[in-house]
């Protein structure tokens, strides 16, 4: 056997050094390609690019095909609000959850209220109560998910357990969200099915639906006006559906074309409700209207309501200490019997304004202030009086909460009402009072 010459071995150990290197090289720049083509690009026609999905470091939750949903699903530009405000647990105008993949997103949340309050009521013929109660709510939320590079199509369904909450809630286990969903990521998309439509008018800290101070100063003889807010459709009322299509030309704007369809006790239902939501982060502005009606389902029945409003809000965010807002809206019904008369006590003008503020004193402590006042009259007029059926109602609150290890927030308002009674035609006219207090826990998962 021969023996091996040194020289040709060293040529070829340096030509198969020499391969490795352009390998190496080449490989390097495939991956270059592959991460140009999943990168977002801007859209043509001069459009902004699309925002790229949020860093989430945050270690999974998962169980089999169930995820807790990420931080990422909560988006955050434009800025929500300050942590632990009103406006940072609001996310109506946004693509929320935010979960571009394709998976099952679990969330939810849990609380019990502890309240007191005092009604002081003017009319001579009732009689004032004091009422403690102790109600609760229990939410847990499932959001199937399937994205195909931007596409997607999701689904959502809130199961509720509710504590009492007479008000408004059945003492049974309930549901709120129910819907399907399908466009693009930071683009578009439609959605029908069972959903609160996007909010114009903010309470604050207090006033949260089916609470003591949300209530107000209540009357047993008549009904106290509720803040308006285009409001109509805004809802899940019961028997009722919903549609939208949502567009999200840039970052900062956005827009919900929203309807209603179905059954509202007794009466076949049809609504339309634009929005506009214009948001710079430290700076939103909002605005809204709606246009309803209502028809007797019986034949031969003449009954028709018509309700229409419009109405909007400016919000100011300086994070993270103070966020604070205005808003207002006016509506108009017209009422027609199931005779075909017009109901003059039914046909009512209604507006609201109010205002809030939420402060961070230190850390996770935070202050909430607010006021609203509604004005609604109706069409019955008394030549005697000179006037028509006046109803006012003003509305404040005082809240301080406190956020324990992120999760769990501890609340408590305080609050303070007075309902203003002037009906016509001999009716007495009084004024009630209303004082409360409660105490609420609430854990997020």
């Amino acid at each position: 056997m021969s023996s091996v010459n040194p020289g040709k071995m060293r040529r070829a150990i340096g030509m198969i050094a020499v391969l490795c290197v352009c390998a190496r090289a080449a490989a390097q720049d495939d991956a270059t390609e592959v991460e140009a083509e999943e990168a977002p690009a801007a859209d043509s026609g001069g459009k902004a690019p699309e925002p790229e999905p949020e860093p989430d470091n945050t270690p999974r939750q998962t169980l089999g095909p169930f995820e807790r949903l990420p931080p990422s699903a909560y988006p955050t530009r434009p800025l929500r609000g300050i942590r632990g405000g009103s406006l940072w647990w609001t996310f109506h105008g946004m693509q929320w959850p935010y979960y571009p993949q394709t998976g099952i997103g679990v969330s939810g949340y849990a609380w019990i209220d502890t309240g007191y309050e005092r009604v002081k009521r003017g009319n001579p013929s009732e009689q004032s109560i004091d009422y403690i109660l102790q109600q609760g709510r229990v939410l847990f939320r499932i959001t199937p998910t399937f994205t195909l590079d931007k596409w997607f199509v999701q689904a959502q369904a809130e199961l509720v357990a509710n504590k009492d909450q007479s008000s408004r809630q059945p003492d049974i286990a309930d549901a709120d969200d129910v819907w399907i969903r399908a466009g693009r990521w930071n683009a578009f998309d439609v959605q029908l099915g069972r959903f609160e439509a996007w909010e114009v008018y903010h309470f604050g800290m207090g006033l949260d639906l089916n609470t003591l101070e949300r209530q107000g100063a209540t009357d047993d003889v008549y009904g106290v006006p509720e803040i308006y807010g285009v409001t109509y459709a805004f809802y899940r009322p019961l028997g009722v559906g919903q549609a939208a299509l949502h567009l999200y030309p840039t970052e900062f704007f956005r827009i919900e074309l929203a309807g209603q369809i179905g059954n509202e006790f007794g009466s076949n239902t049809l609504a339309g409700r634009p929005v506009g939501v214009l948001d710079f982060g430290w700076l939103k502005l909002k605005a809204g209207g709606e246009y309803k009606v209502l028809n007797d389902q019986k034949d031969g029945a003449q009954g028709q309501t018509i309700r229409r409003g419009v109405g909007g809000s400016v919000q100011v965010i300086v994070d993270p200490w103070i966020e604070f807002g205005l808003n207002g809206g006016v509506a108009l019904v017209d009422r027609i019997a199931p005779d075909g008369a017009t109901d003059e006590k039914g046909s009512v003008t209604t507006y609201s304004v109010g205002g809030f503020a939420n402060a961070r004193i230190v850390d996770e402590l935070l202050i909430g202030v607010g006021a609203n006042f509604t004005n609604l009259h109706d069409l019955h007029y008394d030549e005697t009086l000179k006037d028509n059926g006046q109803f006012e109602h003003t509305q404040s609150f005082l809240a301080l909460q406190y956020a324990l290890w992120g999760q769990l927030y501890i609340k408590t308002v305080v609050a303070y009402a007075i309902g203003d009674f002037r009906p016509t035609f001999g009716e007495p006219q009084f004024k009630n009072h209303m004082l409360s207090g409660r105490l609420r826990v609430q854990y997020f998962f």
